[in-house]
């Protein structure tokens, strides 16, 4: 049995085996010596010198002898300790042993109830992804079959709808109805078009592919468009307004903003935001931006109505507009951030950041919306937003023309803002002045902010609420006034910005035409130069002629 101490060599006790032979002959002859002189006989036999009588002689002898006990003496005390010490090593082997072997066996069944709840783990969902991909296989079957025996009826019911549409006795309500439900039924089919393909971003390529050229055409002869036919190309603004009708409480007054064909910051719904700008029209199908802008919304609205994030201010903001031959959508929600491990994987199939008492996400949103984003050569992008400390100057000028300054600093505790005076330690979650004197105008600025943003206030004004201006999709503050006769009354409030925004581009159908290259151009093309490599082989056929 090898014993190993906490050095890797192991270790060996040694015993000294030593034997006092000198001490042990001495005392022989000493003891033979004394026998000798207490025998006269023996010294006359032997004829012994006188001498040897000598009393000096026999202390010498027994000095000598007491120095060799001595040494043994010592000797042996030495090996004594040395043999405790490599016993009480020989202890602490065993003990350390003992000891490493409990917190082997310690181990390994710490280990062995690790790795049984990793086998469970691992088999539960396995069985969930086996479960969910037979699930998922068995609905594109299905879908595939109710695609395969829906064409005949779809083209039935879609040459009903239009062939209704065209009776000149249908009256506005019946024809909008009629067309509303053509619209959903394209729509429901368009769905289950990319639900039953393999791969949906080079699907959705393929029919860009087939879309331009009728797209050319219809750029080279407007009048040649056929109203009642799916066109190539389609309007961003008329597809968000359509994504966001079901969702509004007042949706009357968005479509009367959207036809006057401006640029418009509707803010009407007390869940939604809205700022559009006139925008080119895109390549492709407008059903097919409808599904990406549904799953962006609902997601948006799912995460929007989850606290701590939530507060009366808090919108969903969506913006449209167009951007360096792209159209760009930016739809922002309150809620907690993405972590760089989930942006990586968020629009997987199947993958969902909703795990909250087990309600767990489908992850077929995003992902749809990813592959319609590939599918139409574009971009997406995830961006969180976190509060973040700055520093406030707050300007109020009264109407007999005193003028009071205060500067402040916003600070962030427990990821929630808050508000500390200059001169002060302690934080506060809402300020307040109060005045006896009547506001004239507010000024709030930042040093974050290119300029600063000012209120006046009119002489019939008693009280508002004034959130900031640059950010009206997702304010970071409020300043709640209060005006009397005589008396001003101010609370400024930092607001809770924490959310995610997506940011979603497409390219213009305007961007795929060689807009630069027109016919005078091609008429300064120097074709001869062209011809120069080809000159050989026209020589060629011609000398076989």
């Amino acid at each position: 049995m090898t014993l190993r101490a906490d050095t890797d060599r192991p270790f060996k006790p040694s015993w000294p085996q030593r034997f006092s032979v000198l001490s042990s002959f001495f005392g022989l002859g000493l003891v033979a010596y004394f026998y000798l002189i207490t025998e006269p006989d023996l010294m006359a036999y032997y004829q012994v010198p006188g001498w040897v009588l000598d009393p000096r002689l026999k202390m010498a002898l027994c000095a000598i002898f007491a120095i060799f006990l001595i040494n043994d003496a010592h000797r042996y005390s030495q090996a004594r300790r040395q043999q405790k010490q490599q016993s009480r090593q020989l202890q602490d082997e065993y003990d350390n042993l003992w000891q490493s072997r409990k917190q082997l066996q310690h181990k390994v069944h710490t280990y062995a109830g690790h790795a049984d709840k990793l086998k469970l783990f691992i088999s539960d969902k396995l069985l969930e992804y086996i479960e969910y991909d037979e699930k998922f296989l068995h609905f594109k079957s299905i879908a595939a079959e109710v695609r395969h025996n829906g064409v005949i009826g779809f083209d039935k019911v879609q040459s009903a709808l239009e062939q209704a549409l065209a009776q000149p006795q249908l009256n506005e309500a019946d024809q909008s109805r009629t067309r509303e439900a053509l619209q959903q039924l394209r729509y429901v089919w368009d769905l289950l078009d990319l639900a039953t393909t393999d791969n949906i971003a080079l699907h959705l390529a393929n029919q860009l592919c087939d879309l331009e050229e009728p797209y050319y055409q219809q750029s080279l002869n407007p009048e040649s468009a056929d109203s009642h036919e799916l066109q190539p190309t389609f309007s961003p603004v008329a597809g968000l307004v359509r994504a966001l009708t079901p969702l509004l409480n007042t949706p009357d007054s968005l479509h009367q903003a959207v036809a006057e064909g401006l640029p418009c910051q509707w803010q009407d719904d007390p869940s939604f935001w809205l700022s559009m700008e006139p925008c080119g029209v895109v390549l492709g199908n407008e059903n097919h931006w409808v599904l990406l802008l549904e799953n962006l919304l609902k997601n948006a609205q799912f995460f929007s109505g989850k606290r701590p994030y939530r507060h009366k201010y808090r919108r969903i903001g969506v913006r449209l507009a167009e951007h360096s031959g792209k159209v760009r959508l930016q739809v922002f929600n309150s809620g907690p951030g993405i972590s760089e491990e989930d942006k990586a994987k968020i629009f997987q199939l199947g993958y969902s950041t909703r795990r909250v008492k087990e309600n767990h996400g489908k992850g077929l949103g995003l992902f749809f919306v990813g592959e319609i984003v590939k599918g139409y050569d574009g971009a997406v992008a995830i961006e969180n937003i976190d509060n973040r400390p700055r520093q406030m100057t707050l300007r109020l000028e009264f109407e007999n023309g005193d003028v009071h300054t205060d500067s402040f600093s916003i600070d962030v505790e427990d990821d929630l803002p808050v508000c500390q005076r200059h001169g002060e330690t302690g934080t506060e979650k809402t300020l307040s002045w109060s005045f006896e004197q009547r506001l004239r105008s507010v000024e709030v600025s930042s040093a974050d902010a290119h300029q600063p943003n000012r209120k006046r206030l009119d002489s019939s004004s008693r009280s508002l609420n004034w959130l900031d201006p640059q950010r009206p999709d997702n304010p970071s503050w409020v300043l709640d006034i209060n005006l009397a006769r005589k008396s001003s009354g101010i609370q400024f409030t930092p607001l809770d910005v924490r959310g995610v925004q997506f940011t979603v581009e497409l390219p213009l159908a305007a961007s795929r035409l060689a807009e630069d290259a027109t016919l005078e151009d091609l008429e300064t093309i120097d074709v001869d130069r062209l011809n120069q490599p080809f000159e050989a082989l026209d020589l060629y056929h011609e000398s076989n002629h």
